[in-house]
C-alpha cells in the first residue's frame, strides 16, 4: 500500500516539474524570439516555426499547449516591448546571437516531428501539418510596434494630465 502510494506521489511530482520545464523552456524561447523580431533578425521566420514546433510537440496535453502558447506569446510580446524601449539598443549583437543559434540545425518534418540538433527526436502528440504552426504573411512587428506606440502614448496623456508632462520635457531637455 505505501509503495502504491510513493509511486503515485513520485509520477505526479515528476509530471510537474517536467511542466514546469517544459513551460519555462517555451517562455525563455518566446523571450529569444520577441528580441529577434524587434531587431529584425534574418532568421525570425525560420525560428519561429521551429519554436513553434517545439511548443506543439512538446505539450503534454492540449491544456498544456494552450497554456505554452500564452506563455510563448506573452513573453515574446514582453521582450518586443522591452527591447523597443530601450532605443533598439544593441540590436546588431542581439541578431549576431540571434542568427548563430543551434536550434537552427534543428530539422522539422512535415508530420510535426522535430530533430533536434543534439539529436534528440520530438515527435508530436497527434497529427499536424507543420506547415500551418506560423502564419509567415502576418505582420508582427508592425503589430507590436502599434502596440508600444499606443502605450507610450496612453502614459503621455495620463503624465499631461497629473501635471508632470512639463517636468519630464525640461529634465529630458536639460539631460541633452
Amino acid at each position: 500500500m505505501k509503495s502504491t502510494i510513493f509511486a503515485i506521489l513520485l509520477m505526479f511530482i515528476t509530471a510537474s516539474f517536467a511542466a514546469a520545464d517544459y513551460i519555462d523552456d517555451v517562455e525563455s524561447m518566446g523571450f529569444i524570439s520577441g528580441e529577434g523580431l524587434a531587431c529584425g533578425a534574418e532568421k525570425y521566420r525560420a525560428y519561429e516555426t521551429i519554436a513553434r514546433a517545439y511548443l506543439v510537440s512538446s505539450a503534454e496535453s492540449d491544456e498544456q499547449q494552450e497554456l505554452g502558447m500564452n506563455k510563448y506569446n506573452e513573453a515574446k510580446a514582453r521582450a518586443f516591448l522591452s527591447k523597443r524601449h530601450d532605443g533598439l539598443w544593441d540590436c546588431d549583437e542581439t541578431n549576431r546571437r540571434f542568427n548563430a543559434q543551434k536550434i537552427f540545425g534543428a530539422k522539422l518534418y512535415k508530420n510535426g516531428t522535430l530533430k533536434m540538433p543534439d539529436g534528440k527526436i520530438i515527435t508530436p502528440r497527434g497529427d499536424y501539418d507543420a506547415t500551418l504552426l506560423y502564419d509567415s504573411s502576418r505582420n508582427e512587428r508592425e503589430e507590436l510596434n502599434a502596440l508600444y506606440d499606443k502605450i507610450i502614448e496612453k502614459k503621455r496623456r495620463q503624465a499631461q494630465r497629473e501635471g508632470i508632462y512639463e517636468k519630464i520635457k525640461r529634465a529630458e531637455a536639460l539631460s541633452r
